[in-house]
C-alpha cells in the first residue's frame, strides 16, 4: 500500500525526504523491546480515563513525574471545533493535512497561522488487553491556541486520525527529543504502509504532480520582465494580467490555475526561524526599472515588493505599509526612486554595480536616514536589500533592530489598536497592540537567531536577542536566554551567563550581593532611615489629602515606571501587577517637582551619595522611590551596565521573604528587604522581583517601597566622566544603556 510524503502525495523509498514514523517513535508501558506492529492494530483511547491516571501502574510507568515520558502537561484533545477553527487563517482552514505526518502537519500550520508547535506523545491502550495493563505511547506533534500562559493555552491537532479516535490523549514531553528530518528508509516505509492499512484503509496518496511550466509575457518595451521564485502567500497564483506585469507562472493543458488566497497576518503569534526547504512557486513579474514616476502602477509597484518579500532566504517579515510607501513614492525625491530601481535589481538577479563595501555603504547611510525619520518600513526594505545582496550578520542584525523599534513604538505609544498592513493592502485590519507586538517581536527573534547563525561572535544580536526573549516571554523563553548566553561565554563575550550587560567592562570584580556596609553611601542611608521615611510618609500623606477640585495642589503623583522618558528599558519588565516610581535623580538631572518634597533627602543623597547622583547626571542611572503592588512581578533580566551597582534602602517592606517578598539575583538565594537597611547587589546579573497577592482571607498587606540608588562601581575607572561609555566599551559606545533594549543599526564593512 502506497504511503503519502508531508505533502500527501506518494512517498519513494530512498528518494522522499521528511519526518518518517519510526519503530523508535514508540514505547510501550510493559516494556517491550520488539517492536510489534501488529499490535498497534488494536490500540485506542484509554479506557477508564481519567481515573486510569491514577490507578493504573503501567500508565504511572509511561507518563508518570518517574516515568519512562514525564509529562509537563496531559490533556484530552477533540476534534477542532468551529470556535478554533475560526481563530486560523483561511489558508490554514482550506490546507489538507496528511495523516501519519503529525510532526509535518503542526509545523506547516505553525507556519501558516503562527501556532506554537507541541512536541510530545499520544497515548493509546492495548484495548485486546486487560483494562489497566498495557499502554504505548506514539511521539506525535500538535499546535496550540495562545493562551496567557503555556499552561492555559488551547491544544487543536488538525492532523487526520480515524473515526474510531474522536479524542486523543496528549501528552507534552517534559524535554522533547529532536526529530531529524531524513530519506525515507524502506523499514520506516514498511512501518508506515501497515498503519495506513490499520488506520487509513480507502487512504490513497496523490501521484507526485508535474513541475510547473515557466512561462514569461512581456510588458511595454521598457520595461524587464524575470521570472522569479515566491513561496507560496498573500497571492499564490495571479491571473495574467498584462498590464501590472504580475503574470502567473503554473500553467497546465494549456489552463491557468488562480488562487485568491491571502496571509492573515494578525494570526502570526509565534514566528520561528526555519532552515527548512520551503515551497516555491516561479512567477513572472515586470520589474519598473529607471522608469519616470507617472509610468508606474501602483500594481506593479505593489508587486515588486510582494516578490522581495517571498525570497526563501528570509526568514518571515511582516508586511510593510504599502499605502504609506507608495505615497512617499509618488512624491518622493531621488532616495525613493533609487529604493525601487535597487529593488528590481535584486529580483532581476543583476549584478552589483558598486564595489560591494561602497554599496553597503550607501545603503547603510539610507537605512540610517529613514530610521531617524521615522520611515522604518522603507528603512527595513533597505535592510532586506542589504540582505538578499550580502548577507552578512550586520545585515539581519539591522532587520531585527528595525522590527524591535516599531513593536516599541507600538507598546509604549498608548493606543489599544494599531494597523497591521499585509501585502494585499486590502487585507490590512486593525489588530489589538498586543497581537502587532507579538508578530513584530518574533519577526525580530528570527532575524537575530539568523544574525547569530552567520556570525556567532555578533554581540549586539546576543544583547538584543536576549533582551526581546525577556520581554516577549514565548515559549522556552527561560532555557533560550541561558542557552544563549552559554554560546555568548564560550564565544568570549561575557564570563558567566548570569552576568550579561549590554555595556560590559571585563576587568570589574564581581559578585551579586555585596555588604551594605562596605560602601559610604549604604551606611549614609541606613543612618538617615528615619529622617528619609518620615518625607516620604508624608510625601504620600499629601496625596492621600489631595482633593480633586483643588487646582491649586500640583503635587506631582507617583508614574509608572517606563512612562518617563528614558527609561523605556524598564518598560517591558512588569509582567504583573503595578510598579511605580517617585523619580529624584533621573535622566541626567535633578526632578525638581519631586526633590523640592524631599528636602532633606535630596540634601543628603547630593551631599553623601555623590557616587549615585554623579553616576545619574551622567545618564548611567537613577535614584527613585521604586513601589511595588501585591501581585507584581518583574521580569528575570539584567541591568544595562557592570560599571554601577544598585542600592534598595527599605522604606516600607510588608512580607518577608518566606511570605513572598524577595529578589533573585544570580544563582544566589532569595532575599527579602527589612526595613531601614540596605540591600547592595550587582543588578547587571539576572534578577526578578516577586510580590505576591495577598490571601482572601489576607487584609491588604500595603506597597513595598525602597530607595533606589544605581551608584558607580568602586572599581570603575571613569566616574562622573561624560565619555565613561566610549572609554571603558568602545563596541558599545552608542548605546544608550537606559534606553530600550536595542542597539544601533550596525554599519557592514
Amino acid at each position: 500500500m502506497s504511503i503519502p510524503d508531508g505533502h500527501g502525495q506518494t512517498a519513494v523509498v530512498d528518494v522522499s525526504e521528511g519526518f518518517w514514523l519510526s519503530s523508535s517513535d514508540f514505547i510501550w508501558s510493559n516494556g517491550i523491546s520488539e517492536f510489534d506492529v501488529d499490535a498497534l492494530g488494536a490500540i485506542g483511547f484509554p479506557r477508564d480515563w481519567p481515573s486510569a491516571y491514577s490507578k493504573s501502574v503501567p500508565l504511572k510507568s509511561l507518563i508518570g513525574k518517574r516515568g519512562l515520558l514525564p509529562a509537563r502537561r496531559v490533556a484530552v484533545v477533540g476534534l477542532p471545533t468551529a470556535d478554533q477553527l475560526s481563530k486560523l487563517p483561511d489558508m490554514c482552514k482550506s490546507s489538507t493535512c496528511v495523516p501519519l505526518h503529525s510532526f509535518h502537519n503542526a509545523e506547516r500550520i505553525s507556519k501558516m497561522a503562527g501556532l506554537e508547535i507541541v512536541r510530545g506523545w499520544a497515548i493509546y491502550e492495548r484495548l485486546d488487553q486487560p483494562v489497566g495493563s498495557v499502554f504505548v505511547a506514539e511521539r506525535y506533534w500538535w499546535n496550540s491556541l495562545p493562551g496567557s500562559s503555556s499552561t492555559n493555552s488551547t491544544w487543536i491537532d488538525l492532523s487526520p486520525r480515524p473515526t474510531f479516535w474522536p479524542q486523543l490523549l496528549l501528552i507534552e514531553e517534559v524535554e522533547p527529543k529532536i526529530k531529524e528530518r531524513k530519506i525515507l528508509p524502506k523499514k520506516d516505509a514498511q512501518l508506515m504502509s501497515r498503519l495506513i492499512a490499520q488506520r487509513f484503509p480507502e487512504y490513497k496518496a496523490r501521484l507526485p504532480e508535474l513541475p510547473a511550466l515557466d512561462t514569461k509575457i512581456s510588458g511595454p518595451a521598457n520595461k524587464v520582465s524575470v521570472t522569479v521564485e515566491n513561496e507560496p502567500g498573500t497571492q499564490e497564483i495571479q491571473t495574467a494580467k498584462k498590464q501590472s506585469g504580475y503574470v502567473a507562472g503554473n500553467e497546465r493543458n494549456g489552463k491557468t490555475k488562480t488562487s485568491q488566497t491571502s496571509l492573515d497576518y494578525s494570526k502570526f503569534d509565534h514566528i520561528e526561524d526555519s532552515d527548512d526547504e520551503k515551497i516555491v512557486l516561479k512567477q513572472a513579474v515586470t520589474l519598473p526599472m529607471g522608469l519616470p514616476r507617472e509610468a508606474v502602477s501602483r500594481q506593479e509597484y505593489d508587486n515588486v515588493w510582494r516578490a522581495l518579500l517571498q525570497d526563501k532566504q528570509l526568514p518571515f517579515t511582516p508586511a510593510p505599509d504599502l499605502d504609506e510607501m507608495w505615497g512617499y513614492y509618488k512624491f518622493g525625491g531621488m532616495d525613493e526612486q533609487a529604493l525601487l530601481d535597487q529593488a528590481c535589481e535584486v529580483l532581476g538577479k543583476f549584478p552589483c554595480r558598486l564595489d560591494p563595501k561602497e554599496w553597503k555603504g550607501k545603503t547603510y547611510s539610507l537605512t540610517r536616514k529613514l530610521e531617524m525619520e521615522s520611515r522604518e518600513d522603507e528603512a527595513r526594505m533597505w535592510s532586506i536589500l542589504a540582505i538578499l545582496r550580502f548577507p552578512d550578520a550586520d545585515a539581519f542584525y539591522n532587520q531585527g533592530v528595525l522590527l524591535n523599534k516599531m513593536c516599541d513604538k507600538v507598546k509604549f505609544g498608548g493606543a489599544s489598536t494599531v494597523k497591521l498592513p499585509a501585502l494585499e493592502t486590502s487585507q490590512a485590519k486593525m489588530v489589538s497592540t498586543e497581537q502587532y507586538c507579538s508578530l513584530f517581536s518574533r519577526a525580530a527573534i528570527s532575524y537575530y537567531r539568523r544574525s547569530l547563525k552567520v556570525d556567532p561572535k555578533q554581540r549586539p544580536a546576543y544583547i538584543n536577542l536576549i533582551g526581546s526573549l525577556e520581554r516577549n516571554e514565548p515559549p522556552n523563553w527561560y532555557d533560550d536566554v541561558h542557552e544563549l548566553a552559554i554560546a555568548a561565554v564560550k564565544n568570549g563575550i561575557w564570563y558567566t551567563k548570569w552576568q550579561r550587560p549590554p555595556h560590559f567592562v571585563p576587568t570589574l570584580p564581581a559578585k551579586p550581593f555585596h555588604n551594605s556596609q562596605d560602601f559610604p553611601l549604604s551606611r549614609a542611608l541606613e543612618e538617615n532611615f528615619s529622617v528619609i521615611k518620615a518625607e516620604y510618609e508624608a510625601y504620600r500623606q499629601k496625596l492621600a489629602n489631595r482633593k480633586d477640585w483643588d487646582d491649586s495642589d500640583t503635587t506631582p503623583g507617583l508614574g509608572d515606571v517606563g512612562n518617563r522618558p528614558g527609561a523605556l528599558h524598564d518598560g517591558g519588565l512588569r509582567k504583573s501587577g503595578k510598579w511605580q516610581e517617585v523619580p529624584l535623580f533621573t535622566n541626567c538631572t535633578i526632578q525638581r517637582e519631586y526633590t523640592d518634597l524631599f528636602p532633606e533627602t535630596t540634601r543628603i543623597l547630593q551631599t553623601q551619595c555623590s557616587d549615585a547622583t554623579g553616576l545619574a547626571f551622567c545618564g548611567g542611572g537613577d535614584v527613585i522611590f521604586s513601589v511595588l503592588t501585591p501581585g507584581t512581578r518583574l521580569r528575570p533580566h539584567c541591568g544595562p551596565s557592570n560599571a554601577r551597582l544598585t542600592c534598595h534602602l527599605a522604606i516600607r517592606v510588608p512580607r518577608s521573604c518566606e511570605q513572598g517578598c524577595y529578589i533573585r539575583v544570580g544563582s544566589e538565594s532569595r532575599r527579602g528587604w527589612e526595613e531601614g537597611k540596605c540591600l547592595v547587589f550587582d543588578d547587571s546579573f539576572e534578577h526578578e522581583v516577586f510580590f505576591s497577592e495577598p490571601r482572601s482571607d489576607e487584609a491588604y498587606p500595603g506597597d513595598r517601597v525602597v530607595l533606589l540608588a544605581n551608584f558607580w562601581h568602586p572599581n570603575f575607572g571613569f566616574k562622573n566622566d561624560p565619555d565613561w561609555r566610549q572609554k571603558s566599551d568602545e563596541m558599545m559606545a552608542t548605546v544608550d544603556v537606559e534606553t530600550l533594549p536595542q542597539t544601533a543599526l550596525m554599519k557592514s564593512g
